[in-house]
């Protein structure tokens, strides 16, 4: 029969009645353990309470696990057995698999080892904190995931031979296969993990890459066989609902992939290339703290002017930006403010990213007929509000947005231009007279996404003397900002950042600038209008994060091309 713990410490340590008492006190009110309490209270240190449960239970005690895990066992077993950090596998032999854990009464996690390995189970205890620091380690990072991927791929390579002769159902059998399955699965799990925003997976002459794009930035994840490629590719498209057999023509699907409760939105795409298809996939996440217009990184002046615009009953307004700079984002934010109005307000997307409750929102299907000019007209006939266009990419679908927004309907839509200003020409291109954008226009919104520094390790420094003379030759300025870099720790994956934040310049219209696009006057002109009252640029809107220690001035400048922002002339 084995002592009580408080008994064998005391026992070994002489600790006094009244202090084993007080810790059962405090354990019981707590519901935790009495050996819990006296580590918490500094009784005792933690490493001689779990030498002493180990004693207790006659089990081997392990202080430091690093160096004795075995890496094969943690590969080849499943990884839900250990991504808790509840055990960790030792070795094995033909009968017993030996493990380490963090608790001498987790029956649980005992029983599902022996489930997965099919083997008897020999348990060693560590301690709790060492548990989590090795756990950390392991699945914080991607060392596990390389490890893992690089594992199912020479497993399959084992089954399978290559045959570019297989039929479709040999195709599909292999997509069926346990490793291909898991694969998969490995992928996209450690995607959602690290907050990913597209998978690219890129075959080559003798194998493939993932790649994962994070914060704005592509990198490679890890690399696939050749045997493994062509059956993980197809196993994708089955689950997008796409025509595995088809392979000279791009196709798009997407998948709904649920982890932890959380659904996801995989957008897949296909793409024909010389060694093969080339897959990316998009992940829509449904993150609600998008959808305020406070997280967004606008300042308070800049947000108490947006209030007031979205709140007008017509007119447009246009957010600018390259792919990717999270113009549907702020859309989406804007629409989210109103939405509780006593208006009816529609969207046309292509696709649709954010499903937001209280909206109507289409879906473009050119295949069907469905553009956005044809939505946009079936639209107007709903007696809408309040209308959002994906995108105006057509002189159609320009005049017809520019007409509904002259006829009592507030209509949001997004441009591809490098300013705000630019946004002005780019609507003449699209054939719309200077005299209707200058009565239908009430505010442009250009915007960037650039890297926040990572909170956990970010520090004041100087700006080094090649980015000085960098920052002086293209600002045109000698004033040099207090900057903060970030070094990088395992809080962000030792990249120095984590997550986005936009950088904006917002041009509300008012009756001169109307005038002055009556007038067709030049976009020079109006440039220096508004540096003549004032108005911020998307450069000082970055410059400003840049000493906050929001971002880096390297990061500023890698996401505007300053040389293509005539701000001096």
């Amino acid at each position: 029969m084995h002592l009580r713990i408080g008994d064998a410490l005391k026992k070994k340590l002489h600790l006094q009645d009244s202090v084993l008492d007080n810790a059962a006190l405090k354990a019981k009110e707590k519901g935790k353990r009495i050996g819990e309490v006296l580590v918490e209270n500094n009784t005792i240190p933690e490493e001689l309470l779990f030498q002493t449960l180990a004693e207790q239970y006659s089990m081997e005690f392990l202080c430091k696990i690093e160096n004795h895990i075995d890496m094969e066992l943690l590969r080849e077993l499943p990884t839900e057995l250990f991504r808790e950090g509840r055990c960790f596998p030792l070795g094995s032999n033909e009968t017993v698999l030996k493990i380490v854990v963090g608790d001498p009464l987790d029956v649980e996690i005992v029983q599902l080892a022996e489930l997965y390995s099919d083997l008897l189970v020999h348990t060693v205890l560590s301690t709790p904190s060492e548990m989590e620091k090795v756990s950390n380690r392991l699945f914080e990072g991607n060392t596990l995931f390389k490890q893992s991927a690089g594992k199912i791929s020479k497993e399959y390579e084992k089954q399978m031979q290559a045959d570019e002769s297989l039929t479709l159902e040999e195709i599909r059998q292999r997509t069926e296969s346990e490793p291909v399955v898991r694969m998969v699965s490995l992928i996209f799990d450690e995607a959602v993990k690290l907050n990913v925003s597209d998978i690219h997976i890129e075959p080559s002459e003798n194998d493939a890459v993932v790649r994962f794009r994070i914060d704005g930035m592509l990198r490679q994840y890890t690399e696939l066989t050749k045997w493994m490629f062509t059956p993980l590719t197809s196993r994708i498209k089955i689950l997008a609902d796409l025509d595995i057999a088809e392979k000279r023509v791009p196709q798009d699907g997407r998948i709904r992939y649920v982890q932890n409760g959380q659904a996801f939105d995989f957008r897949v795409s296909t793409l024909p290339t010389h060694f093969g298809e080339k897959t990316v996939i998009r992940i829509l996440k449904h993150d609600k703290s998008l959808l305020d217009l406070k997280n967004l990184g606008i300042s308070h002046s800049e947000l108490e002017k947006i209030y007031e615009l979205v709140e007008k009953p017509q007119g447009m307004i246009f957010v600018t930006g390259p792919t990717g700079s999270g113009k549907s984002s702020t859309l989406f934010a804007c629409l989210n403010r109103i939405k509780h109005k006593a208006i009816n307000i529609t969207t046309i997307e292509n696709p649709i990213e954010y499903k937001l409750e209280g909206v109507n929102q289409v879906q473009i299907n050119e295949k069907a007929g469905v553009s956005f000019a044809a939505a946009l007209r079936s639209i107007l006939r709903q007696d809408p509000d309040v209308i959002l266009v994906g995108e105006i990419r057509d002189s159609e679908t320009a005049q017809i947005a520019v007409q509904a927004s002259q006829t009592g309907h507030l209509v949001f839509s997004t441009l591809h231009t490098n300013d705000a200003i630019s946004a002005i020409t780019r609507l003449k291109d699209l054939g719309i007279p200077e005299f209707l954008i200058s009565s239908s226009l009430l505010a442009i919104i250009a915007q960037r996404l650039v890297r926040v520094l990572c909170v956990n390790c970010k520090r004041e420094t100087e700006m080094s003397d090649d980015l000085k003379k960098r920052w002086t030759s293209l600002l045109g300025t000698d004033s040099i900002p207090r900057t903060f870099s970030a070094p990088g720790c395992e809080a962000c994956n030792f990249t120095g950042y984590k997550g986005r934040a936009g950088i904006f310049e917002i041009v509300s219209v008012n009756e001169k600038i109307r005038s002055m696009i009556s007038d067709n006057i030049s976009e020079t002109s109006l440039r220096k209008k508004l540096r003549d009252d004032g108005f911020k640029t998307i450069l000082q809107d970055g410059i400003s994060k840049v000493e906050q220690g929001v971002t880096t001035p390297e990061e500023l400048l890698r996401v505007v091309l300053v040389e293509d922002l005539n701000y001096n002339e």
